[in-house]
């Protein structure tokens, strides 16, 4: 799609009436020094158990934080939103340009379930493909999905569950081809920044790239959300997009995080060193059949028995990790979050342990040893009544 043209035919009709009746409110006041706010019904007596002061609205805009991130990754700052966290984003561009019962969307699995989630809360229909050979996009089948006339396509980039990222070519050749919206989820970019795709929003008018800071930036506690398009887009979301979701404590974080990107990259370079020794480790462990190559902080792993091995992980060693294998061609799989170096080593001892606290020979002594407990205790109950 071309970038001089017009995103407004893609909007559903009330969304345009909206976008047009917000376009004549005003958007508020700002904070600033030596103001006297007696506009906003607020209390003006400061934040009750804390002396910081938290008694004003947040900037709806998030100004001071779009344009340090207009600096940062080099747009201009009419091409940024800024959401409660990249959930918020998914959920507002699917409200923004689809139609309950009559648009549907083209999705990709494996994926994270929010997409379909606020898909089905939206009642549009969902056209899943899943990832070809090493995750790559089924090219074939994504044309012949495209005569089914999406409204939109959403792929994560990297993919969340698998950590792998799809070819840039096959995105930009999508996006440039396709005539409705294209949304590219790049929450977990951090990783792999050289792969982000971010620079086509200059010459794609309908693609919107969603990164987060809650990953390595780690404000997952606060989370913002950032969606880059093209100001038209832009407009659209900053219309009907709750005004004050993102909290002041989140701006104002986000905003420090960027002065030191520096620490960011050192972090980033650190997980990917330690996500590589924990990958050739667990590789020569005898419960793991195999390790795939990731590019984020995660790492997906086939192992025997999934759900026996998570269950394990749970109550014996008290470790979450998450079972994928409810996804097709994932098998007997689970996922890993790489951590600080402590808490990988306190992982990949748990995944040494499992030939001996997993093998089939203790399960079925276990089971042996259960059953002969409670016979035992019937026995027992059956001794008292008959009074023996």
């Amino acid at each position: 799609m071309e970038h001089t043209e017009n995103i407004q035919h893609l909007l559903p009709r009330h969304i345009r009436k909206l976008v047009e009746s917000k376009e004549a409110l005003t958007t508020g006041y700002p904070n600033k020094e030596g103001y006297l706010n007696a506009h906003s019904a607020v209390g003006l007596y400061g934040t009750i158990g804390t002396d910081d002061d938290y008694s004003q609205r947040p900037d709806s805009q998030a100004l001071k934080l779009k344009e340090e991130l207009a600096a940062y990754a080099m747009v201009d700052a009419n091409q940024i939103c800024i959401g409660n966290g990249s959930t918020e984003l998914i959920d507002l561009v699917l409200r923004a340009f689809c139609v309950p019962n009559q648009d549907r969307i083209l999705t990709f699995s494996p994926a994270n379930n929010r997409i379909e989630h606020f898909a089905k809360m939206q009642a549009l229909e969902v056209l899943s493909l899943n990832l070809g050979h090493d995750f790559e996009l089924p090219i074939y089948e994504v044309r012949k999905a495209l005569e089914e006339e999406p409204k939109m396509i959403v792929i994560e980039n990297p993919n969340h569950i698998t950590g792998s990222c799809v070819a840039s070519f096959d995105l930009v050749d999508l996006a440039t081809n396709f005539d409705g919206i294209v949304v590219i989820d790049e929450s977990a970019i951090d990783y792999v920044s050289e792969q982000s795709l971010l620079t086509i929003i200059k010459d794609c008018s309908n693609v919107i790239i969603i990164q987060s800071f809650s990953r390595a930036w780690g404000l997952a506690a606060l989370p913002v959300g950032i969606a880059y398009a093209d100001p038209e887009i832009i407009k659209v979301l900053n219309a009907i997009k709750p005004a004050y979701s993102v909290n002041e404590m989140a701006q104002r974080m986000a905003t420090k995080a960027l002065y030191v990107a520096d620490q960011k990259d050192r972090i980033v370079s650190r997980t990917i060193e330690e996500r590589q020794q924990v990958k050739e480790t667990l590789e020569k462990l005898p419960a793991i059949v195999n390790v795939y190559d990731s590019n984020t902080n995660t790492l997906l792993i086939e192992v025997e028995d999934a759900t026996l091995m998570t269950e394990h992980l749970r109550k014996e060693e008290q470790i979450y990790v998450l079972n994928v294998s409810n996804y097709p061609g994932l098998e007997n799989c689970i996922r890993i979050t790489i951590g600080k170096g402590i808490d990988n080593l306190r992982l990949v001892k748990a995944f040494k342990d499992m030939p001996s606290k997993t093998s089939g020979s203790r399960f079925f002594w276990q089971t042996v040893s259960k059953t002969l407990r409670q016979a035992s205790s019937f026995l027992g109950v059956f001794k008292k009544i008959l009074g023996v």
